[in-house]
């Protein structure tokens, strides 16, 4: 059979004796039109796409055959010139790398990569490389990461598979300075001063798309507001999944202020902080954000200065943040967040107390050792001049830690989760004080800070200890 386009014609078993010589051996497409450009692509997308996802060789007017996903078939017919020369130059690459930087990037992007996958090309990183530098991108498909590459010297552009967890081993292995990487159709060698290695990588064009993000409607934060925000009520979500809902830290946001809610049901964290809306960017659902997205976000703002501005958009039912060598982007929850604000106690509180953050934490830890699972839980006793901390365990018996305080108030007694506590103190650090409210013994309990931190408990019962 022979193909044609714009007068430049090829036999199909010319082109697969090309590709068996090349120890290439796909299957090219037949497909046959002489109508104008707009059939011939119109034709070739309903054509191939019957025949499923999957790679397809295309003639462009200038004769050469470029190799191309369905999707893209659009852009390449209207721009195959162009396109015909990028991408046979992607079969072929050769970058020199600082190893310390790329063992960095890549250490960032396999925390990406799912473990064990029922599409074993997601246990890769795709490693895109144009004369302007690299990208490293990885994916598990609901959470996608666009990394640059820091210090790569681009001497052919192209595009490779790396093995996630085999090239960072290598890269922590290996003592050289530099090392250059090479692919060679579906091979990839590592090379150093006096090793080689050689990887069978599958193909790059099966990968699946890591999106980036160039709209003009975004929150712009300072990185360290943004992480600080997480930070503070991410570790407060719903973790068993019966709740959907709650798996994520919800964002309410506004046009100069920002606020971060994290809910399991039985305790609340909100973190109130500043941020500038740009481009009237203002997402119509819910903006909850899946732990797992969290915790890859809080990786990436960490090698942030504080002050950098970090952008951050909601589109299409995604999130996406944007930093300046990275960008994070997943699926958001689809789902209603509830009414948090409706949880608050409305009334005056019976109990109001400061609270030395460093001391009343180690009283807590004290008084904890002999809790078990069966009795879980300290009794917190508030009464003039001193607060008093006791547990009981089933099998160790009982504590009773004493703690001078500043309160004249009249004596009242509450039975919180001392995970919860500890989970609280842990993020505001050792230094400083808050603000304890109580309103009785079954009443959710409040801690506040004076930046805008809130965190909402629910107490045990007292007669269960």
């Amino acid at each position: 059979m022979e193909l044609q386009h714009a007068g430049n014609s090829i036999t199909l078993r010319s082109l697969q004796k090309s590709l068996a010589a090349a120890g290439r051996s796909e299957r090219a497409t037949e497909y046959s039109q002489n109508a104008p450009d707009y059939g011939i692509m119109r034709g070739l997308e309903l054509d191939l796409r019957r025949g499923g996802t999957g790679r397809h060789w295309l003639q462009t007017a200038s004769g050469a055959w470029v190799l191309c996903r369905v999707g893209e078939i659009r852009y390449f017919l209207l721009h195959r010139g162009l396109v015909a020369a990028r991408l046979f130059r992607e079969f072929t690459m050769k970058v020199v790398a600082q190893r310390e930087s790329l063992a960095e990037m890549v250490q960032l992007a396999q925390a990406v990569c799912p473990g064990r996958s029922a599409r074993p090309i997601l246990e890769n990183l795709l490693l895109e490389c144009r004369d302007g530098g690299g990208t490293l991108m990885a994916t598990d498909l609901e959470v996608g990461l666009r990394l640059h590459v820091p210090e790569l010297e681009v001497e052919v552009p192209g595009t490779t598979l790396l093995p996630a967890r085999t090239m960072l081993a290598l890269l922590r292995e290996l003592n050289d300075e530099e090392i250059r990487l090479e692919s060679q159709g579906d091979r990839l060698l590592v090379l150093g001063e006096k090793s080689e290695f050689q990887f069978p990588t599958p193909d790059a064009m099966e990968f699946p798309e890591v999106p980036g993000y160039q709209a003009e409607a975004y929150h712009a934060f300072a990185a360290r507001n943004l992480s600080e925000m997480l930070r503070r009520t991410e570790y407060a979500v719903e973790t068993e999944g019966t709740r959907f809902n709650l798996g994520g830290v919800y964002l309410e946001l506004g046009d100069e202020k920002v606020t971060a809610v994290g809910t399991d049901g039985r305790r609340l964290a909100c973190q109130e902080g500043q941020a500038r809306r740009v481009g009237g960017h203002r997402p119509s659902e819910d903006v909850i954000i899946p732990r797992r997205v969290v915790e890859i976000i809080q990786r990436i703002l960490s090698r942030e200065s504080d002050d950098q501005e970090v952008k951050l958009a909601v589109a299409e039912g995604k999130i996406f943040v944007v930093t300046s060598s990275a960008v994070v982007s997943g699926r958001l929850v689809d789902a209603r967040f509830p009414r948090w604000r409706e949880v608050f106690p409305k009334a005056p509180e019976k109990v109001r107390v400061d609270l030395p953050v460093r001391e009343f934490g180690s009283a807590t830890r004290q008084a904890s050792i002999v809790v078990d699972d069966k009795n879980p839980g300290i009794v917190y006793t508030f009464s003039s001049g001193k607060l008093v901390l006791s547990g009981r365990g089933a099998s160790h018996g009982e504590s009773r830690v004493e703690l001078p305080i500043g309160y004249d108030g009249e004596e009242a007694m509450v039975r919180l989760n001392q995970r919860f506590i500890l989970d609280f103190l842990k993020v505001l650090g050792d230094e400083g004080t808050f603000t304890l409210k109580i309103w009785s013994e079954e009443s959710p309990v409040l801690a506040e800070t004076s930046d805008g931190y809130a965190y909402l408990m629910m107490p045990l019962v007292l007669g269960s200890n």
